[in-house]
């Protein structure tokens, strides 16, 4: 069987972080490799680290999550790995089902469900149906990173992840693997998105858009693309008029999408 390892990078998640664990543990696929790479938490992480056989884990200063991931990742044995925050969880089948739908491919993904800081108000958040490049480029990214799994080989041949980058990294890595290697999508709900007030997700949402526009850009995503048109045109159709002038544009200068 192969062996999946399961990166999880925290930073006094204490609060979370045995539901993240747990949930790695009560997966219906083995074997798993779980390791928690910690930024030197002082909210009682280790105790909680100390009371798990066979999980593996670092605990010292690192650069940020791209670092931290980066770190796990080389410390990881198996052929497939994923990446699952400290205050996310996985769905009991997610592993088997990624690993069957693996073959063939570079990476594969599902949706979410995503719910409140105490779990409540649970709603199923879609991933892109189908994964293309030229619209992850030009809308943003509509992969979340609880419900991914990945090959070994693919993650090596981009060079891991950019550690320049602190909120999108997770974007451009799935870019640079979505040029090389197939991508697919899997109808399925493999993990489960804590929306929480400390989250960066939450805490640094406006800081997110000029990474991702960074991010898409560096790929080759259009200067005037919809994911710009959409931060900036707040009026439904002042915004449906400048996506329609900006795709004429683009296909009158035979930049078509492809």
């Amino acid at each position: 069987m192969t062996l999946v390892s399961i990166i999880t990078p925290s930073l006094n998640q204490a609060r979370y972080l045995r539901e993240a664990i747990e949930s790695v543990r009560a997966q219906t696929y083995a074997p798993i490799e779980h390791i928690v790479v910690d930024g030197g938490s002082t909210d009682g992480t280790l105790e909680i680290l100390a009371e798990y056989d066979g999980l593996r884990s670092v605990s010292e200063p690192d650069r940020g999550q791209s670092h931290a991931l980066n770190k796990g990742f080389a410390m990881a044995q198996g052929d497939v790995l994923g990446w699952l925050n400290a205050d996310d969880t996985y769905e009991p089948t997610a592993v088997i089902e990624a690993v069957s739908a693996l073959e063939g491919v570079g990476l594969v993904y599902a949706d979410v469900t995503r719910v409140n800081d105490d779990g409540v108000n649970p709603r199923r958040i879609r991933s892109r149906s189908e994964f293309d490049l030229w619209t992850e480029l030009n809308l943003g990214c509509g992969i979340y990173s609880p419900a991914v799994f990945f090959r070994r080989d693919a993650l090596e041949s981009v060079g891991g992840l950019d550690e320049s980058l602190h909120l999108t990294m997770d974007y451009d890595l799935w870019l640079r693997i979505g040029k090389r290697f197939p991508v697919r999508h899997v109808d399925a709900v493999w993990g489960v998105q804590r929306l929480h007030r400390d989250a960066k997700t939450m805490r640094l949402y406006n800081d997110f858009w000029p990474e991702r526009l960074t991010v898409s850009r560096r790929h080759g995503g259009r200067f005037v693309s919809p994911l710009l048109i959409d931060r900036y045109m707040r009026n439904a159709t002042a915004r449906r008029l400048a996506l329609r002038a900006a795709a004429a544009v683009y296909a009158l200068s035979g930049k078509r999408p492809k």
